[in-house]
This record gives structure tokens, C-alpha cells and sequence, in this order.
């Protein structure tokens, strides 16, 4: 089988790049006799940092040449999709398929395709309900679902929400769990790694994500300066924020005491906070999956997080769950961490274990029944 990717955007941080990365390795290494496609623009510092990130995987092969969406601009992207479109049409000549992992942003759509749609928060969230996000969301969710072949979405609740806001829609939709990376797992503490961000004995709550509404950080940080005063001294924690993107959101992030606010920070050192942490509090108000969960159980950390959306899917009883929207029930969480080393050590073992449950290697084996369930079909 030869598979197609869009790897325009599959480099840098985030969930969905951190995905289409993981994938493809996990593809290639559980299917040898497979070619896996990776189709960037025509730069070649991209091609090379993509041969690199591969290169230990013979059956994955870079092409270039892509169109990027906005390479023309915002004005001209239906331009650049039809660019789009004509390369995909030549490519896929000698393809099976391509699967596109990140459909809202590439330049045109090629003739057959799988696709994953991560989330669907544009169209949920009521303070994004007059914005260029949702309106560009209400355009593009039904063409993708028109075309596709197939739909993979994370978690069982983002396979609701398409066949809520779209019940006439009739592809197939398989639910297909992500994982953590091997990288992620329990370190020692280390005080000289801790030392370069001002954590040299310092104990803290820790939140991993991005600067947007969704993440809740203003309720989270309420939630912390709610508790008493002797959290933060002596035998108290710190709140630590490892934090990416742009602040999109109005959340307030100066400076102030035990507060710490990081950015740009490598993910050596992200496992090191994980696995120093006394819990990961992640009160996200909606997520399709929900990644830093999984990271933090994988190093040993117990999770505080939210009891909506895909997370207790995704958790279940290994983590306190808590209402996202109540600032009192967050603090009272983060209480009890702090103050019953049992509780922590319990959710530390019942994290251990619930991990168990997911692993690259089956989310590759999953995704393939989905190609050859599409090829199936289509012949």
C-alpha cells in the first residue's frame, strides 16, 4: 500500500503535528511493506528537517512541491487550492490514498481521500460563535465530510459531536485513541534542570498546553490563589504554566508571586516537570482528546482534569475529575493532592495503569483497518 500524507504542517509543536508525526513512525514501523508518502512545499530546509525526523524509517519517502494554504494569501486561497488539487492529481497516480491529518489547513483536497478531524470547538464554542474561525469552519466541516472517504476522529466524542451538528452526514466515522510518546515516562527529579527555570526545590502543580479560551487558565489560576497561603510556603506548591502559541485569549499572565510562566521550553525538560510535578491540573473546557493527560500518567504524574468532553474518556478513574467551570472544585482538587500523599500515590499507580490502555503501535494498526476497509470499498 501506498499512502499520501499532507506534511505542510506536521513540524513544531502541538497536538495535531505531534499526531501526524507519531503516526506515520508508528505506520511505518508496524507496516514495512508499506510506502508512506510525506508531501511538503518546495523548501528545502522542510524536506531535510523531515528526512532527518525519518530517517530511520526506509519506507517513508518526502516529496515536494505542495502548495502551502496560504501561500498566495487569505484572498487567494481558493487559488492556491486549486494548485492543490492539480498536484494531489498527479500524485496520486501511484497512491492508494492520502490521508489528510490536518484538513482545515491544507491547500486543495485530493480525489480519494481518509481524513481526521481533531475537533470541532470552532463550531461549539459560544465565544467563537461570530468569529472568522467558526464562519471558516461552517464553510470547509461539510465539504470534508462530502469528500472523504472515511473520518477518524480521536475519541468517541468527537464522533458524537460530527453526528450531532451533522446527523444527515453518511460516511464512516472509527474513533481511533492517540497515545503518548515512549519518550514520556518517570525521571528522577533533577534540581539542575529545575534550577535553569527557578523550580530548584520548589514543589508545584503543573498545566502543559496552549494559550486559548478553551484551556480554562484563568480559572485555574483563581482556583490556585484560592488556596491557603501556606500551600505556597514550607511544604506548599508553586503553579507552573508551560505554555505555547500566542495569548488569543483574555487571561492574565503577569508576573506575580509563585506564579511561573514558560514558554518555548524542550520537551526533555517537559518530561522533567511531569515527572517532578505533584499534579498536572488540566481544566480544559473542551478538548478531542487530550494529549498532556496521557503524558503526565505515562511520567508518573497524577492528573486533575476536566469531567467534560472527550477527558474522562480518555482518563477515566485515574484522575480526579473535576467541574471545569467551578474554580471552587479545581482548588479543592488541588487541596487534596497537596495534602494526602496517598491520594497522590494512588493516582500516580491507577495513571500507570490506565496508559496501558494506548499505544502508538495500536493506533497505527487501527488507522490501517481504516485504509484497507476505504480501498475495500472503493474497488
Amino acid at each position: 500500500m501506498r499512502v499520501g500524507f499532507d506534511a505542510t504542517n506536521i513540524l513544531g509543536h502541538g497536538g495535531i503535528k505531534t499526531y501526524a508525526r507519531e503516526l506515520v513512525k508508528a505506520l511505518a514501523s508496524e507496516y514495512p511493506e508499506s510506502k508512506f508518502i510525506l508531501c511538503t512545499t518546495s523548501s528545502i530546509s522542510k524536506k531535510e528537517k523531515l528526512l532527518r525526523l525519518f530517517e530511520k524509517n526506509i519506507n517513508v519517502e518526502v516529496f515536494t512541491g505542495l502548495p502551502h494554504a496560504r501561500m498566495l494569501g487569505d484572498r487567494f486561497r481558493r487559488l492556491s487550492g486549486l494548485l492543490g488539487a492539480l498536484y494531489w492529481r498527479k500524485l496520486e497516480r501511484n497512491l492508494d490514498l492520502v490521508h489528510l491529518t490536518d484538513p482545515y489547513s491544507v491547500a486543495g483536497y485530493p480525489h480519494k481521500f481518509v481524513v481526521t478531524i481533531h475537533d470541532l470547538f470552532p463550531l461549539t464554542r459560544d465565544e467563537l460563535s461570530n468569529s472568522r474561525l467558526n464562519r471558516f469552519y461552517k464553510l470547509e466541516t461539510p465539504h470534508i465530510l462530502r469528500r472523504a472517504e472515511a473520518v477518524i476522529t480521536p475519541s468517541q466524542y468527537i464522533a458524537a459531536e460530527i453526528q450531532k451538528l451533522y446527523p444527515d452526514q453518511a460516511r464512516i466515522i472509527c474513533a481511533v485513541p492517540e497515545a503518548a510518546d515512549n519518550s514520556f515516562k518517570p525521571l528522577k527529579r533533577d534540581d539542575s534542570v529545575l534550577s535553569g527555570y527557578g523550580l530548584d526545590g520548589i514543589r508545584y502543580f503543573l498545566f502543559v498546553g496552549r494559550v486559548d479560551s478553551r484551556k480554562n487558565l484563568q480559572r485555574l489560576i483563581n482556583a490556585y490563589y484560592r488556596l491557603e497561603i501556606d500551600t505556597y510556603d514550607g511544604g506548599g506548591a508553586h503553579l507552573v504554566l508551560v505554555l505555547s502559541g500566542h495569548n488569543s485569549c483574555e487571561v492574565d499572565l503577569s508576573e506575580r508571586e509563585y506564579l511561573h510562566v514558560l514558554r518555548d521550553v524542550p520537551q526533555d525538560d517537559i518530561i522533567q516537570f511531569y515527572s517532578s510535578a505533584e499534579a498536572l491540573v488540566f481544566p480544559s473546557l473542551d478538548e478531542g482528546f487530550g494529549l498532556p493527560v496521557l503524558e503526565a500518567m505515562q511520567c508518573g504524574c497524577p492528573v486533575i482534569t476536566s469531567s467534560c468532553a472527550s477527558l474522562p474518556e480518555v482518563a477515566g478513574d485515574a484522575a480526579i475529575l473535576v467541574d471545569p467551570y467551578s474554580i471552587e472544585e479545581i482548588s479543592s482538587a488541588m487541596k487534596e493532592i497537596i495534602t494526602s500523599p496517598q491520594r497522590r500515590e494512588e493516582l500516580r499507580e491507577e495513571g500507570f495503569r490506565r496508559v496501558k490502555n494506548y499505544s502508538w503501535e495500536e493506533t497505527a494498526q487501527k488507522t490501517m483497518t481504516v485504509y484497507r476497509g476505504t480501498l475495500e470499498r472503493s474497488s
